[in-house]
């Protein structure tokens, strides 16, 4: 019994000389910028939540703010993992070709214009700026709710690191818009649009402090656990390698002398060499989470005087809205953003129906960016609502050309504050040598209870010459024709990339000896990619003279270096006029046969699409296909069936895809196939 009462006064003793051998003083967390190797810093908190280590404070700097952001409101390693790995962040990371605004359709303009202080500038292809900042204020909406101003609100305080562009001094953001702040810290120049805030343009944190620890010190903090993801330049590069290039051009912009650091403090260093800084792809997002991970572990694992504990819990949420207000001196404008936000729909602050909303403004092309700017305390918030907006009046160009279809292009315009209202017009004019048409449209954002829609108006009139062919494929002369068609209805956008629009349609043409007219319903399903790139599209047009069913549907997957795109075409009509008929294939026609040779009111068509990367952008590309088109009768025949297939090269390049292809059919014949730019 006196033992161990003796082991047990020792084991007393030993523990209380621990812990004053190891005091906790006030600890931040520092996360450095780096672009997408800052995504190991995921992996480090992974590790910091599992030996239950919590710091006082998180300090972070570009990537680093955004990650620590939601670190600090509350997200713990696993959740943020699971986000990074679940959003499209290399749909929005990356650069890609000008697409027009919705209204315009699914063309992509070769040339794009936007209307600034200087005019009309041309723009290039650039990151989806909108898109990632509709992302951003999503993802720190619970977080902006926490803080509502101040970020020492936050279960874990926060401050994220900006750059002040006229003298490069390090500006520390502890209040405001949650979202707005991270968003100034990786503003990469360049890149993103730097952030106007309080009298000063702010640009990426790490211009100034990339690896922010003096902030963290400044702000209170005696030790510092830095997770450090920047690279250490290597002695040789790869010269002829744009991509290598501007990462190095980009590593020298954001390096600077580390802070000394201290006894006590922990520096984790993820093995990052080799990622460049705006690869997000799937496979890069996982290796350095893991490498976070890796190196976390057997760094902080021998350190155990560093601060443990759970995290402070979260204050709930705030449900009631005590008011709002927006910044606009337009009366329409701050009505169109009350809808847009879904704020005027009662006093009850809905969080997902919030979250919705600001996700939806990815697809808002008139405002760059909504800052919520929430205020308030207990139960309720407030709303001081501020917007960047996108540019008033846009126009756009395209070009295409085809060996069998000719050239073609097209112009468009809009207003976005027609009347100087939140009216957008617009007016898109086509010229072929086979079509010709002009499009003009109407639409302003409606609510309705909690649903969010368009109402829209359009006009189009058109002139067609329908080509025509011969059984065995010799082409005769066109079919004339004319059309105006109107339609009023409403759209609406859902989740995932979908949409539709439904209204009523009427309907005038001139085909062949006679001259029609007629009234109906219009019904339209579509979805497309991030890219603008149509996926599905569904369409009923029911008329008092004829009746159209159409479905289009395509996947994208990858077998080893393939890429696979199998599609699937379905059509059927009833007394449709000549220039509705389903053209088997589409713009695109059918492997082997000429474009347009085989029209019907049936169609059904099977076709896969293979391509295999070559060299830079030059791809290797074979489709094969099954189809059948025909006049009346059932859609599923015996007869009527073709089959073919269709060898090539294709290639991305600045002014679009550039095709070049043979395709042959059984039946014994074949076709070339030409076409340079996107076709519409």
């Amino acid at each position: 019994m006196l033992a161990l009462i003796l082991l047990c006064a020792l084991c007393v003793l030993s523990g209380t000389a621990r812990a004053q051998a190891c005091p906790s003083p006030p600890t931040a967390l520092v996360l450095s910028g780096g672009g997408a190797k800052g995504l190991a810093h995921i992996g480090v908190l992974r590790i910091l939540d599992s030996l239950g280590i919590r710091p006082d404070m998180v300090v972070g700097s570009s990537m680093g703010a955004i990650i620590g952001a939601l670190y600090a409101s509350g997200y713990t390693g696993r959740e943020i993992d699971s986000l990074a790995r679940s959003l499209p962040i290399s749909d929005l990371f990356r650069t890609y070709q000008p697409r027009g605004p919705r209204s315009w359709g699914p063309v992509q303009p070769l040339l794009l214009w936007e209307q600034g202080q200087r005019g009309f500038n041309l723009q290039s292809a650039s990151v989806a700026e909108t898109a990632v900042n509709a992302l951003v204020n999503a993802a720190m909406l619970r977080g902006n709710l926490l803080a509502r101003g101040n970020f020492d609100s936050l279960p874990i305080p926060f401050r994220a690191v900006a750059t002040d562009l006229s003298n490069r001094s390090v500006v520390v953001l502890s209040s405001g818009d949650l979202a707005r702040a991270v968003r100034a810290s990786f503003a990469i120049p360049l890149i993103f649009t730097p952030e106007s805030l309080d009298g000063r343009v702010l640009t990426d944190g790490g211009l100034a402090a990339n690896i922010p620890i003096s902030v963290a010190r400044d702000a209170g903090a005696q030790h510092v656990i830095v997770s450090d993801a920047t690279e250490r330049l290597a002695d040789s590069l790869d010269l002829y390698s744009p991509i290598v290039l501007a990462d190095r051009l980009l590593g020298f912009l954001f390096q600077q002398a580390r802070d000394t650091l201290r006894p006590g403090d922990v520096l984790v260093r993820p093995a990052v060499e080799g990622f460049t800084s705006l690869n997000f792809s799937p496979d890069n997002v996982k290796v350095l989470i893991h490498r976070g991970s890796v190196a976390a572990e057997s760094t902080l694992a021998r350190n155990r005087c560093l601060p443990r504990g759970l995290k402070a819990a979260a204050r709930p949420l705030p449900h009631f809205i005590s008011s709002y207000s927006i910044q606009s001196r337009n009366h329409s404008e701050r009505l169109a953003l009350e809808r847009l936000l879904g704020l005027g729909v009662d006093d009850s602050l809905d969080v997902s129906l919030l979250k919705g909303r600001v996700r939806h403004l990815a697809l808002v092309d008139a405002y760059q960016a909504v800052w919520l700017s929430p205020r308030g305390s207990g139960d309720s918030v407030s709303f001081h609502v501020s917007a960047r907006r996108g540019s008033r009046r846009l126009a756009g160009l395209g070009l295409a050309y085809d060996n069998e279809l000719g050239g073609q292009m097209w112009l468009a315009a809009i207003d976005r504050r027609t009347f100087d209202l939140a009216l957008e017009s617009s007016a898109t004019l086509f010229l072929g040598e086979f079509h010709k048409g002009l499009n003009l449209g109407l639409r302003r954002n409606y609510q309705l209870g909690r649903h969010l829609m368009r109402p829209t108006i359009t006009a189009q009139l058109a002139t067609e010459s329908v080509r025509q062919f011969t059984p065995e494929g010799d082409e005769l002369d066109p079919a004339k024709t004319r059309e105006a068609v109107g339609f009023a209805g409403v759209e609406r956008d859902f989740s995932q990339g979908w949409g539709a629009d439904l209204g009523l349609v009427g309907h005038a043409w001139h085909e062949p000896d006679q001259d029609r007219s007629t009234a109906g319903g219009s019904v339209r399903l579509s979805k497309e990619d991030r890219t603008g790139l149509q996926l599905a599209l569904g369409s009923l047009l029911w008329t008092g003279a004829y009746r159209r069913v159409q479905a289009v549907g395509e996947l994208h997957g990858k077998v080893g270096p393939i890429r696979l795109r199998p599609r699937l075409r379905v059509g059927w009509g009833d007394q449709l006029p000549i220039q509705l008929g389903f053209p088997l294939g589409g713009n695109d026609g059918f492997p082997g046969l000429h474009i347009g040779e085989r029209r019907g009111d049936r169609e059904l068509m099977l076709d896969l699409l293979m391509t295999y990367p070559i060299r830079g952008p030059l791809v290797g590309r074979m489709e094969v296909g099954l189809g059948r088109s025909a006049l009346g009768g059932p859609l599923i025949s015996n007869s009527g069936w073709v089959a073919g297939a269709r060898f090539g090269l294709g290639a991305e390049t600045p002014v679009g895809p550039v095709r070049f292809e043979y395709g042959a059919v059984d039946e014994g014949r074949g076709a070339f196939f030409v076409r340079l730019g996107r076709w519409f």
